[in-house]
C-alpha cells in the first residue's frame, strides 16, 4: 500500500509533538460529502456507494470501506496528525462509540437538499449531530458538554456536489446573472448551516474549499481540447472567496467562533503547475476508470486499475487518490497562509 498505517502513526507523533502534549481536541466532528465520507452510504438507502474495489485497494487489507479513495483520506490523515488513533466512524455505522467524534458526510450531498436527492444533505447530517450532541449533555451535564464541544473541531467539506449540479444542466444553461445568484444561494444556506452547528455547541471550524474543479479528468473531457475548464475553475474561486468572506463576517459576528479554511485550489494548482515536485506524474487521467482520460467509465471492479497510484493525482473520475488526500492534510494542517487562511489547523487546535 502506499501510506501504510505505520505512516499514519509516524505523522501522529510528529503532530503531537508540533500541537503540544497540552493541547485539547476531545474530538472530530465530520459533514460534507464524497471527499471527506468514510462510509455513511453504505447503511443509507442509495446507489451512490464506495463499498466495493477497486476502491480501498491500497487501504490495510485492500477493503473497500465507502471512502472514494484507493485508501485513505484527508480525514484520516488530519486525525492522525491530531494525535487520533483512527477517524472517527461514520455516524450510521454499528459503532456507536462517538466519544471522539463522529462522521455524518454522505458522498454525493449538497449544501442544497435538492443536490444528491438520494444521499445524506448537509441539513440532515447536522440533524444527526444535534442527536449527539444532546447524548453529550444528558452523559456529561450541560456545562461540560458545553466545554468539549467548543474544544472539538468540526470538519466541513461542502460545495463540490452543489457545483456539479450547477454544471450538469440542472439548475439551468450557465450564464453570469444565473451563476452569482447560484452561488449566492448556496452562501446563503451554508451560512445557517454554520449558525446551526455555533448554537449547537461548535466553536472551531475547519472548512475544505473547492479544488480546481474543471481540471478533473471528467471535466477535461467535457471540453474540446481536453484542456481545465476555466469556467467550471472560475466558478470554484468565486465560490471560495465567497465562503472566505462568509466566515471573517461569522467569526466576526458569533462569539468564540474561529475558523481555518483550506485553501486546496491553491494546493492542487500548485501539483498541476509542478508534478514532480510533489512526486507525481499523471495529473490528468484518472488511476481507475475507463474511455477518455479514464474519466467516462466509472471506477469498478472491472474497471482499469494503474499499478503507480502515488504518482496519481486523481482516483477516479472526480475524486483525489490517497496521495493528494495526504498532501491536502500535511497543508491544511501545517501550511503557510498561502494554503489555509487565516491560521491552519495546528494553530486552530492549539487556540
Amino acid at each position: 500500500m502506499d501510506i501504510s498505517y505505520f505512516m499514519l502513526i509516524s505523522l501522529a507523533a510528529v503532530a503531537r509533538t508540533m500541537v503540544g502534549e497540552n493541547a485539547s481536541v476531545p474530538a472530530l466532528y465530520v459533514f460534507g460529502d464524497s471527499l471527506v465520507d468514510s462510509g455513511n452510504n453504505d447503511y443509507w438507502y442509495t446507489t451512490i456507494k464506495a463499498n466495493f474495489p477497486h476502491n480501498g485497494v491500497d487501504f490495510p487489507g485492500g477493503t473497500p470501506t465507502g471512502r472514494w479513495s484507493n485508501g485513505y483520506n484527508t480525514i484520516d490523515f488530519l486525525a492522525a496528525m491530531l494525535g487520533f488513533k483512527s477517524a472517527p466512524p461514520p455516524f450510521l455505522s454499528p459503532v456507536k462509540d462517538t466519544s471522539q467524534g463522529a462522521n455524518f458526510a454522505s458522498g454525493g450531498s449538497g449544501i442544497l437538499d435538492t443536490t444528491g436527492p438520494t444521499t445524506i444533505p448537509l441539513r440532515t447530517q447536522i440533524k444527526f449531530f444535534r442527536s449527539v450532541a444532546q447524548n453529550l449533555r444528558q452523559q456529561m451535564g450541560s456545562q461540560q458538554a458545553s466545554l468539549h464541544l467548543s474544544k472539538s473541531l468540526f470538519l466541513i467539506s461542502p460545495g463540490s456536489n452543489d457545483m456539479a449540479a450547477y454544471y450538469s444542466g440542472a439548475i439551468g444553461p450557465p450564464n453570469e446573472k444565473r451563476k452569482q445568484l447560484y452561488i449566492n444561494t448556496l452562501i446563503r444556506k451554508l451560512e445557517n448551516h454554520l449558525k446551526h452547528l455555533y448554537h449547537l455547541g461548535a466553536r472551531k471550524f475547519w472548512i475544505q474549499g473547492l479544488y480546481c474543479i474543471g481540471c478533473s479528468p471528467s471535466a477535461r473531457t467535457k471540453t474540446p481540447s481536453g484542456r481545465c475548464s476555466k469556467d467550471a475553475n472560475d466558478m470554484a474561486k468565486r465560490f471560495n472567496a465567497a465562503v472566505t468572506q462568509l466566515l471573517d463576517h461569522l467569526s466576526s459576528t458569533l462569539v468564540g467562533m474561529k475558523y481555518s479554511h483550506a485553501n486546496v485550489f491553491n494546493m492542487m494548482s500548485a501539483v498541476l503547475a509542478n508534478p514532480n515536485a510533489f512526486g507525481m506524474k499523471e495529473v490528468r487521467s484518472a488511476c481507475c476508470g475507463g474511455g477518455m482520460d479514464n474519466a467516462q467509465l466509472h471506477c469498478t471492479p472491472t474497471a482499469y486499475l494503474c499499478p503507480n497510484r502515488k504518482e496519481y493525482l486523481f482516483w477516479d473520475f472526480v475524486h483525489p487518490t490517497q496521495a493528494m488526500y495526504n498532501l491536502v492534510a500535511l497543508q491544511s494542517f501545517h501550511g503557510s497562509q498561502t494554503f489555509a487562511t487565516p491560521i491552519n489547523l495546528m494553530q486552530l487546535a492549539q487556540t
